[in-house]
């Protein structure tokens, strides 16, 4: 048992002072007030969740990825040789959980392929177990358009043959029969699922899936109640893909299939539309909002404010590729805001609205127990912020939820707490040595480099090919 005593505490729904928290077990036991004054200057709020990330091991930009579309970034990381996935999965996680992330969703779209994949997934649960954080872990499927969305043929005959040798060895390895990535879920969820693991079907998007995916998917869901993690409309070229596949209507034809349910979670929706929304909403569906990370590759700012206007359930997602590349959900909550709350004196957002979508939204896409609020009964996942130095200056009174939005970082994370157990605590992530993680990560992935030298060379003609496949369909404006 243990008893917090926070000069300040709040949720998405209220504020409190001078407030004491019993933990009994991985659960809030009390919320009681104590005695005006006594409590310790912290602030304490629930845990965030980000909903959609991938637990990348090293910044995307150290191998050029940066401010490129997604179309050519995701060619990029193929630079990345692969690791042990116990050491890969610890640097993400580690971070996250610095950045104030007490949940995270993994949609392991590459894997590392050393192991089968259960045996990777395994090494990954026990990385998120030494860490501390709660995850869900969504097994990546597809079944086509390995280079490009449609025929990649043209594509490679606008390559050299070195270069094209290059990426078709590197790109093009033949993808598992459908019945095959269903039950590969499976035995991953026999492997790693428990009280702070969620498996989850989890398609790369519906460019990288044929309608016969699709449907598998959602009778498996159906089946088994298992939730699904998918991108939907990340970018402009996503948007024309569909529209040209399914001329009635993508969104319509998932509604169809039965695939649009509480069950489902879609991340970025940036290029929705206002029908999709509100057929999204109606459903029950979550989504994962990436701000980031819609930024960092030019994909556009995603209409959050009308998503939530139209009764959308919308959570944070930080997709590994937080503002500065630092996993800081504080920082990528902010910004969440600081975009979408309105503009003068029109608020279509509050504070409370945003922070609402980090806390308790969240924990929906990650199929995570009760949470994301201070009352009895609640996951004991709790973020302590030291109030001093949130408040630096300390020149008047001033609503500590006000300064979080205005300036708050990890750099004000105390300790965090999941499932009762602190796991950060002065900027140091416990019984782990992250510095340690990172150097040796560091040492492996320059090693690779050198090995990728081929990759490296041919991959400028890639991307003037690709680029020059979306700009005939869209125009370069």
């Amino acid at each position: 048992m243990r008893q917090i005593n926070a000069g300040h505490a709040f949720d998405a729904r209220r504020s409190l002072q001078d407030a004491a928290l019993t933990l009994e077990g991985g659960t809030i036991a009390a919320i009681k007030g104590g005695p005006a004054g006594t409590a310790d200057d912290v602030v304490v709020l629930p845990a965030l969740v980000n909903a959609h990330d991938h637990a990348r091991p090293i910044r995307t930009s150290s191998v050029g990825g940066f401010a490129r579309p997604l179309e050519l970034w995701l060619h990029r990381l193929a630079l990345f040789c692969p690791v042990d996935p116990y050491l890969a999965t610890l640097a993400p996680l580690g971070r996250a959980a610095l950045g104030g992330q007490g949940a995270v969703m993994i949609h392991h779209v590459r894997p590392m392929g050393l192991t089968d994949l259960p045996t990777e997934a395994a090494a990954m649960a026990r990385a998120a177990r030494d860490i501390g954080v709660r995850i869900a872990f969504g097994v990546g499927m597809r079944d086509q358009n390995p280079l490009v969305y449609g025929d990649h043929a043209p594509v490679l005959d606008d390559l050299d043959p070195v270069a094209r040798a290059e990426i078709e060895a590197r790109y093009l390895a033949p993808m598992l029969p459908i019945a095959e990535q269903i039950a590969r879920v499976d035995a991953v969820a026999a492997a790693i699922a428990g009280p702070m693991v969620d498996v989850q079907y989890a398609p790369n998007g519906p460019q990288w899936g044929s309608d016969a995916l699709w449907e598998a998917i959602a009778e498996a869901s159906a089946r088994t109640g298992r939730r699904v993690t998918t991108h939907l409309f990340e970018t402009k070229y996503q948007r024309d893909w569909a529209d040209r596949t399914y001329p009635g209507g993508l969104v319509k034809r998932w509604k169809e299939i039965g695939l649009l349910s509480p069950r489902l979670t879609l991340a970025h929706c940036v290029w929705a539309r206002p029908d999709e929304l509100e057929m999204i909403a109606e459903a029950g569906c979550v989504i994962a909002t990436n701000t980031s990370s819609n930024l960092a590759l030019r994909s556009g700012l995603a209409p959050v404010a009308e998503m939530a206007a139209r009764g959308c359930k919308v959570a944070l997602g930080v997709d590994g590729q937080a503002f500065d590349e630092d996993d800081d959900a504080l920082r990528e909550l902010r910004l969440l805001w600081s975009l979408h709350g309105g503009w003068g004196f029109d608020q279509t957002l509050s504070a409370r609205d945003a922070l609402a979508m980090a806390l308790e939204t969240g924990r929906i896409a990650l199929g995570a127990p009760a949470g994301g609020q201070l009352a009895e009964g609640q996951a004991a996942d709790l973020l302590i912020l030291d109030r001093a130095a949130l408040d630096e200056d300390a020149l008047m009174p001033v609503d500590p939820l006000e300064l979080m939005f205005a300036r708050a970082t990890r750099r004000q994370i105390r300790e965090l707490i999941v499932d009762g157990r602190s796991i950060v605590a002065h900027g140091r992530v416990l019984g782990v040595d992250l510095d340690a993680v990172h150097d040796e990560l560091r040492g492996i992935y320059r090693a690779g480099i050198a090995d990728r030298a081929g990759l490296a060379a041919a991959l400028p003609a890639l991307e003037s090919a690709v680029t020059r496949h979306y700009v005939a369909r869209l125009g370069c404006c």
